[in-house]
Order: structure tokens, then C-alpha cells, then sequence
């Protein structure tokens, strides 16, 4: 097949500085590095690298600042199917939907989530509206659209259920969560909600913090007849005995991006989580597909928990989830089904399967 290897490029429009030589250690960088940008750099080399043996005619599609170079390509020279890698525009992600949402338009098959699941994920509070419609466990929550909101109209859960912890409500990649997002009173929470609002011009999700262990379900396939269609990797868990013990266990900006900080080296994933009992694992990846399956997910995605007292609370669902390899350690996606048995090319071909199934079109062995 002809497949277009779609991607926002961050050199483009990146405000940090992104060492793309190919020649500078960042190791002898003395400062800490934002690496947030660096994940689709590496996505893009990783699937390139993956799809190079395998027959299929690839093209590398940079995206940024000029979505009309975006459609002039694709009206020109439209491939079989898009490997869909682009998460934003101009480093913005709640634009992340209207690029799926141009494939569509232009009639163009794609791998990974559509853009009303890409868009509903984006919101948060939607996802845990309608977690708790259908009764799946996640932390309780209240969106917050003013500092003085939340003690005139508090959710009535929440009021003096500290700690809470308090995030922006429409971002990803751990964006606006940092150590002081775990508030223990009035005044902290108070300045946290001002803070969100002031920084990320957005409501703030104001949810109960639990305090329990952190878990990651990442699920491939798509939903035929039933949840059964879907494959489950081993369960993963973020390991965070490397932090200080006044350090709240999160999963914070730093601890995802910011290399060579005290969060990004005390954070660590292994998989396959240990000591899960079969119970509570059946339970965790039967939540899992139920997540996936309700908020629509395609071809793969990732389901992150907190589980307390044998409950997993679902925190949300990421619709597209990091899958580089062949760097200095795999994303969690990637260990998850190389856990499973897949080499990474195995991974990248089974989407590209998948989606082609989804969509109704011939794929080559």
C-alpha cells in the first residue's frame, strides 16, 4: 500500500530547543530537557524504521503552521491509508481532532482513533460523565470554571475530602500536573484552581487524589461482535519508590518529559505489574475494554488507573498513546506488547491490519 506517515513536526513550531542534529549528547546538556516534543520525533523514526521492510511505499508528512500544504498533499498524491502520528497543530492538541477529522473529510483511511473519540478524550470531565453512567469506578470529580466556584458549589464528594488533585480539564501528556497539583487544604486548593485558570485558560477537574497504585492497560483491536475482539497487553505499573518521600506519587509533567529531574529518573514502568492477583487483573483488563469500547477507541489505545483496595479507578483513556521504539528504553506502549510477544514490527503491523480491516481496504501481507 501507499501509507502517508503523518506527523506534527515540533521543529517547526517548538519553542524549546530541540537538539534534531543527530550529533549532540543531551546527556552533556546541563540543564533539564523538555522531551515532550521529542515523542513524535521518535514515533515517526520508529514507525518509518518498522514499515522499511515490509513492501509497503512509505512517505514521511510533516504537519505545521500551513494546514493547506496538509490538504494540497493529500489531494495530490493521496495515499491507501494515513499512519496517523499527529497529535496537535502548531503544538496545540485540541486540534489534534480536526486533522483526523480532514482525513475524513478527504475521504482517506487512517490508523488509530477517529476525531470524535480523539476529541471526546481530550475532555476529561465528558469521559468521567460517562464512566459514571455506565458505572465504572473513577475518582470523583467537579470542574471548576472560577477560584470561588468550587467552595459556593462544591461538589458535595469532594468537600473536605483532601487530599484532591487539580488539573487542567482538556489537556494531555500530563500537561499542568506538577507536585503541587496535590492540594491538602482551602488555600492550596484555592491558588491551584486560579493557577489552571490563569495558565491554561481552561477550567480546572478537581478530583479526589487516590492515593493507590498507578496502572496502565494498553488494548489493541477492534470491537466486531463483542469486547472478546479486543487483545489486552500485561498490565503495567508506574513504580514511583525512586521519589523523595515528600514528593506526591503522580504521574506529573516532569516525571513524564522533563529528563534529568528528581521526578523523571524516580519513575519508572515495568511490566508486567507485579503482585496482581488473576482476579483483580480480570477485572482491571475487562474494565479496560469496556473503557475502550464506550468512548470508542480504535485500532489501539492506553487505559490508566489508580487501583485502591482492590478497586480500579479509571483516571482516563488515552486514544494515542506513545508507540516509539528503538530508543534508549520503550514507551510503555511498546513494552507492553513487546511483553505480550510482539516485536515491534509485529506491533506497527498489526495497526496497520487492523485499521485496514476497520476501513474496508485490501492490505498486503
Amino acid at each position: 500500500m501507499k501509507i502517508s506517515i503523518i506527523y506534527n513536526d515540533p521543529v517547526q513550531y517548538s519553542g524549546n530547543k530541540i537538539y534534531d542534529d543527530g550529533k549532540t549528547d543531551i546527556d552533556s546538556v546541563p540543564e533539564a530537557i523538555d522531551m515532550s516534543e521529542y515523542g513524535v520525533l521518535d514515533e515517526l523514526k520508529s514507525v518509518q524504521r518498522a514499515l522499511k521492510p515490509t513492501g509497503h511505499d512509505t512517505k514521511i508528512v510533516p504537519v505545521a503552521l500551513d494546514v493547506y500544504k496538509l490538504i494540497d498533499e493529500l489531494r495530490h498524491n493521496k495515499p491507501d491509508l494515513i499512519f496517523n502520528l499527529c497529535e496537535s497543530l502548531d503544538g496545540d492538541p485540541t486540534q489534534e481532532m480536526n486533522i483526523a477529522s480532514l482525513f475524513e473529510i478527504l475521504n482517506i483511511p487512517y490508523t488509530g482513533s477517529r476525531a470524535l473519540t480523539l476529541g471526546l478524550a481530550l475532555n476529561k470531565w465528558r469521559v468521567k460523565e460517562i464512566l459514571n453512567y455506565y458505572n465504572i469506578p473513577t475518582a470523583p470529580h467537579y470542574v471548576c470554571r472560577n477560584s470561588n466556584e468550587f467552595n459556593l458549589n462544591g461538589y458535595s464528594k469532594l468537600k473536605n475530602k483532601f487530599p484532591l488533585i487539580v488539573k487542567p480539564s482538556r489537556e494531555d501528556a500530563s500537561i499542568g500536573i506538577e507536585n503541587k497539583s496535590v492540594v491538602y487544604n482551602d488555600a492550596e486548593l484555592k491558588t491551584r484552581i486560579e493557577f489552571i485558570l490563569d495558565e491554561y485558560k481552561q477550567p480546572a477537574l478537581v478530583e479526589q487524589y487516590i492515593n493507590g497504585r498507578e496502572i496502565n492497560v494498553s488494548v489493541v483491536g477492534n470491537v466486531i461482535d463483542s469486547e472478546e475482539d479486543l487483545i489486552v497487553f500485561p498490565i503495567s505499573e508506574i513504580d514511583f519508590t525512586g521519589l523523595p518521600e515528600d514528593y506526591p506519587k503522580i504521574v506529573s509533567y516532569n516525571s513524564k518529559w522533563m529528563y534529568k529531574t528528581v521526578e523523571f529518573s524516580g519513575t519508572k514502568a515495568v511490566c508486567p505489574a507485579k503482585d496482581i492477583s488473576p482476579e483483580l487483573a480480570e477485572l482491571i483488563n475487562n474494565t479496560a475494554k469496556r473503557v475502550y469500547r464506550i468512548i470508542g477507541a480504535s485500532d489501539y489505545a492506553r487505559v490508566d488507573f489508580r487501583v485502591k483496595d482492590n478497586v480500579p479507578y479509571v483516571l482516563e483513556m488515552n486514544p494515542n498513546p506513545d508507540i516509539a521504539s528503538d530508543v534508549d528504553e520503550d514507551t510503555g506502549f511498546t513494552r507492553s506488547g513487546k511483553a505480550y510477544g510482539w516485536t515491534y514490527e509485529e506491533l506497527i503491523q498489526k495497526i496497520i491490519g487492523f485499521a485496514s480491516a476497520r476501513w474496508g481496504i485490501a492490505e498486503a501481507e
